[in-house]
């Protein structure tokens, strides 16, 4: 027979993004369950809209209760359980379908979660148990950041790896609904904290939080309690690391957060946060060198992530393009024209149009004097004229001995910044080498009145 699904959710003032949501999981929801906490906008209209069964809960500052509530209502044999601001990505739909068969026992499946980021290009990559057979005891547990897998490990169930990816959109929220959701996440673990003293993952993810709320010596000892506790599973403890090096970093603490970020690394190769530290712990140090290294082991991680799972609890997933131009800047930084001739070719045919890229060429074209080529791009990119790039462009023309297209760009330099008294020095400079040492004083003299 056919196995059937039913979607459960809790809401709350979620209008602007639930029917993204349900629109995401209408091809293979059976029953889709909304249990709401309290709307006052449109949310529990338009789940009706989407045929949602819609039950109200009084919120009880206790997550696993509001999701226990809603799948008490599920009729489905299998449960798929997400956030409003959450999508089944298309591609994930017939690999979900293929995953509906019956099980003798209880079943859970760890589903993909790619976390786009506020620049809307790169990811957060977790992964957390979303999919599960109903009707076998399975239940939540945690006041926040809830969870079923306690629950499958107490009955003995069986838990599985899945290719289906939800797309998550919440680090994009405007920042006084951050700055809520963060006030309320971090009572709530502090709450689950004092009532649970003994759990790693409760000490774990208040760590967690005050990072995210840049309280870094507050979440570096509760990283440092969860650690301890030694209960965590491998994976989140490599994210543990990862995370804990990054405060140092904000601490100014260089040398910790390195043999920090190495312990990840020895146990965890296959990743990219953590070869994101090293570059950036590199480049704090000015060792460029090493700077180059470690973004190459990010390139080659991060190519390696888009096509197998991850070894961490939570990792992330670059735009290549932003960690070829990273590449590119070290390189042009180091002198080392060719090889970053060669990252700049391997740019999408978009990123290579983009402005910083264009910057780049710029300076290889110069570093490798070739300056009509140089001088071509500058004019280009001075539509309409800006101050920096008329400055380098003047400077271009000066090295080809342009000496009049040079005078012409200071003049247009000087309209928009008239008080640019370098500019002023060298365009007098300019018209004393070619015949107008009367026009030179007379600019130098109404530079000092």
């Amino acid at each position: 027979m056919p196995q059937t699904l039913s979607v459960c959710m809790i809401v709350k003032n979620e209008e602007e993004f639930l029917a993204d949501c349900l629109k995401s999981v209408a091809p293979v929801a059976d029953q889709i369950v909304v249990v709401d906490t309290g709307s006052t906008d449109r949310t529990v209209e338009i789940a009706r809209s989407f045929d949602a069964q819609v039950y109200p809960f009084e919120w009880c500052d206790d997550f696993s209760a509001a999701r226990n509530a809603s799948i008490e209502h599920a009729t489905g044999d299998w449960i798929l359980w997400l956030d409003a601001d959450e999508r089944l990505r298309p591609e994930s739909i017939p690999v979900l379908k293929k995953l509906l068969r019956a099980e003798t026992k209880p079943t859970a499946y760890i589903v993909q979660i790619w976390n786009r980021m506020a620049d809307g290009k790169n990811y957060k990559l977790s992964t957390a148990h979303r999919l599960f057979t109903n009707h076998k005891g399975i239940r939540f547990h945690g006041r926040i950041h809830e969870q079923i897998a306690y629950s499958v490990a107490q009955l003995k169930g069986t838990e599985r790896e899945s290719a289906v990816v939800l797309e998550h959109l919440g680090y994009g929220l405007p920042p006084e609904k951050r700055e809520k959701k963060n006030q309320r996440n971090l009572r709530l673990l502090q709450k689950m904290v004092a009532e649970q003293p003994k759990n790693a993952y409760a000490h774990y993810t208040l760590a967690q939080q005050f990072h995210i709320c840049r309280r870094f010596e507050e979440a570096l000892r509760h990283f440092q309690i969860a650690y301890r506790l030694k209960t965590l599973p491998k994976n989140i403890q490599g994210t543990l690391l990862n995370v804990m090096a990054e405060g140092q970093m904000e601490l100014n603490r260089p040398e910790e957060a390195k043999r920090t970020v190495e312990q990840s690394l020895n146990r965890f190769p296959r990743q990219v946060g953590g070869y994101y530290l090293m570059y950036k712990i590199a480049v704090s140090q000015n060792r460029l060198d090493a700077a180059y290294g470690w973004l190459q082991k990010m390139y080659e991680n991060n190519e390696y992530l888009r096509t197998h799972p991850k070894s961490l609890s939570t990792d992330i997933l670059i735009h290549r393009d932003v960690i070829i131009l990273e590449m590119v800047k070290v390189l042009v930084r180091l002198q080392n024209w060719s090889a970053a001739a060669e990252w700049l070719d391997k740019l999408s045919p978009q990123a290579k149009q983009e402005k910083t890229a264009r910057e780049l060429r710029v300076k290889l074209f110069l570093g490798q004097n070739q300056l009509q080529q140089a001088e071509k791009l500058l004019t280009e990119l001075n539509r309409p004229p800006q101050p920096a790039y008329l400055e380098q462009l003047a400077l271009v023309q000066i090295k080809q001995q342009k000496f009049l297209q040079a005078i012409e760009t200071y003049r247009q330099l000087l309209q928009l910044q008239p008080d640019n008294s370098q500019a002023v020095r060298r365009l007098a400079g300019l018209y004393a080498k070619t015949g107008h040492p009367e026009i030179a004083q007379t600019l130098l003299a109404a530079s000092h009145t």
